[in-house]
């Protein structure tokens, strides 16, 4: 029996040969709670040891090369400005499920949240962990809303954990996440963007940068960024025949360091819902004239990005 095993056992209920295993759910709750606390504390009083000992060290890394691919200083920018991570008295446990041989933990929770500007809305709270160098680590967490899942919000309510197996975004992790190379600083603080509903992709940027996305549209900063002339970007993507899958778009953008200037986007990848979505790899160049169009003061046409596949034609007249 492994240590991590060992831990997880203790004082935990026999667990099932399901593809996830479940806790005894007082025990996973009381060493969630402890671990997520430490880290919140670390957050909240800007204390990097307090916050080092709570978090996983694929997290660390990760969140060091975002600073520093942002031209920031880490650990002290990553700290400024922070939100204060949510209580989770202000929230209801669920349940627990572990992974990967019991060295992963996801700990749901449910309860009102305000996020941004908007009003307060039922959320379901769930809160990743790994079991690393003989303890628990917090990984990350995520929010949904359930607003519009009066059935998941009622399963959730009564506290059923078999629908934790049954949704998407509930479980542990099947894999463990593996610890990224520390980048170096940037010559240009680059984004990627993808909106890839019904689709999952994979990317490496510059040899680099790790990405996944997966039915989803989000932007990630670059790691190790990019840089004027060559550039390289690798991805496979994978289409899902069971969820609908329309439009897609792949964008990298170099960022704006000078106030008032404008990102510009460098390479893209646009299909229609009739096109069949194929990876691959490509070389771009960044150009002087990319750069200077940001700035409002450039007078002519932005330079067009390297298009991976390339574009369709407008009909005439619209």
């Amino acid at each position: 029996m492994t240590l991590a095993a060992a831990c997880l056992l203790n004082g935990y209920a026999q667990q099932t040969p399901a593809e996830f295993g479940v806790p005894h759910q007082q025990t996973a709750r009381d060493t969630a709670e402890r671990v997520y606390n430490t880290w919140r504390l670390g957050m909240i009083r800007a204390n990097e040891s307090a916050w080092r000992s709570a978090t996983s060290q694929s997290r660390q890394m990760k969140v060091r090369n975002m600073v520093v691919s942002q031209k920031g200083v880490f650990p002290r920018d990553f700290f400024n400005n922070q939100p204060e991570p949510p209580k989770l008295e202000n929230f209801r446990f669920v349940g627990a499920l572990t992974g990967c041989n019991n060295h992963s933990l996801a700990v749901t929770y449910v309860g009102r949240l305000q996020l941004g500007e908007g009003k307060a809305e039922d959320n379901a709270y769930v809160l990743e962990f790994v079991f690393e160098n003989g303890k628990w680590h917090f990984d990350q967490s995520r929010f949904f809303n359930l607003s519009h899942l009066p059935e998941v919000r009622k399963r959730l309510e009564a506290k059923d954990i078999s629908i934790l197996k049954e949704q998407d975004g509930f479980a542990p992790y099947t894999t463990l996440p593996k610890v990224p190379p520390m980048c170096p600083a940037p010559q240009l603080i680059g984004k990627v963007f993808a909106d890839a509903p019904g689709r999952s992709i994979h990317m490496r940027i510059n040899g680099i940068s790790l990405h996944e996305f997966s039915d989803e549209r989000r932007a990630d900063v670059i790691s190790g960024g990019l840089r004027r002339g060559k550039n390289t970007i690798t991805y496979t993507i994978n289409t899902d025949a069971a969820k609908s899958h329309p439009s897609m778009a792949i964008g990298l953008f170099v960022m704006p360091e000078t106030p008032g200037n404008k990102p510009v986007c460098v390479f893209d990848h646009i299909l229609d819902a009739t096109d069949t979505a194929k990876g691959g790899s490509f070389s771009f160049d960044i150009s002087n004239e990319q750069i200077a169009s940001m700035s409002p003061a450039y007078g002519a046409a932005a330079p067009a990005p390297f298009h991976a596949v390339p574009l369709k034609q407008k009909p005439q007249g619209k």
